[in-house]
């Protein structure tokens, strides 16, 4: 990353040294405008905000930030399946990604999504199911599958077009189950590097490993992709343990209610206290 000028990086980092100079807060770099209101909910006013973008933009000017021996900014992003962020941590930047492979990920695993399904659901379906917990098994399972074939895809630069395949189409509704195959064939219909059918299908099964495991390093499980989990709770809650209809309860719709009811874990969760103690920290480094 050195060496790149400031229009490389769209001027970004320029500007956030240039604010500093003036307002002595922490600074946060994030993703989105999405994630800067959920942490502005959860962690107030007293910190500068600055999405980048992307996941690289913020990247990209977080190393820009270092490579200036800037020390008064965390870089918020998610993890995914890729090990891109594990590089930039290898060389010392102040980030902290979410747990899980991302913020949706992280939410859905730590309660936020049990809360969706008692909220969103049928009381009388929830118990015939056996519960929320076991409605929350089952989804981990039935996503075991396609986070497979997500790192899988990153191995081996199959390139495969995930967001143009819509999950909920792959679900047996009566049985509440993910149809592998079907999703496999519609996923190698992506990409003209796709390794064939045959192929997805066994590493989706595992029946072929991976080189490495996605895996959280701060130790939270199952790993996923929060959106296609909430695209299989979408399908979950039109009739396997809800009685609604599908537009009430989209996937986009459950992700802005997931990140609504989300910032009270931010900010008491261990990943939430390890932040405010490293903004602690900058305010404190940078006081005159």
């Amino acid at each position: 990353m050195k060496g790149g000028s400031l229009r490389d990086y769209d001027r970004l980092a320029d500007r956030i040294r240039l604010h500093h100079q003036v307002n002595k807060r922490p600074v946060v770099i994030v993703e989105g405008p999405s994630d800067e209101r959920l942490l502005k909910r959860a962690l107030g006013e007293d910190i500068s905000y600055f999405p980048a973008g992307t996941r690289d933009s913020a990247l990209m000017e977080s190393q820009t930030l270092h490579d200036w021996e800037q020390d008064y900014f965390v870089c918020i992003v998610d993890r995914d399946f890729d090990d891109v962020v594990a590089e930039f941590e290898a060389r010392q930047l102040p980030i902290h990604a979410y747990e899980n492979a991302d913020l949706e990920a992280m939410l859905s695993i730590s309660g936020v999504a049990a809360s969706l399904i008692a909220e969103f659901g049928s009381e009388s379906k929830i118990q015939a199911r056996g519960g929320v917990v076991r409605i929350i098994d089952k989804l981990c399972r039935m996503v075991e599958p396609v986070t497979l074939l997500r790192r899988a895809n990153v191995e081996n630069s199959w390139g495969l077009a995930f967001d143009t395949v819509d999950l909920r189409t792959k679900v047996d509704k009566k049985n509440m189950e993910l149809k592998v195959q079907s999703y496999c064939a519609a996923l190698n219909d992506t990409s003209d590097d796709s390794p064939g059918q045959a192929v997805l299908y066994q590493y989706a099964t595992g029946r072929l490993s991976l080189k490495k495991s996605p895996a959280c390093p701060r130790g939270t499980s199952p790993f996923f992709r929060g959106r296609d989990f909430l695209a299989l709770l979408s399908v979950a809650l039109c009739g396997y343990c809800g009685t609604k209809r599908s537009q009430s309860v989209e996937p986009e719709t459950l992700e802005a209610s997931l990140r609504l009811a989300g910032a009270d874990h931010v900010k008491t969760s261990s990943w939430g206290q390890d932040l405010l103690a490293s903004i602690m920290h900058i305010s404190d480094h940078n006081k005159p």
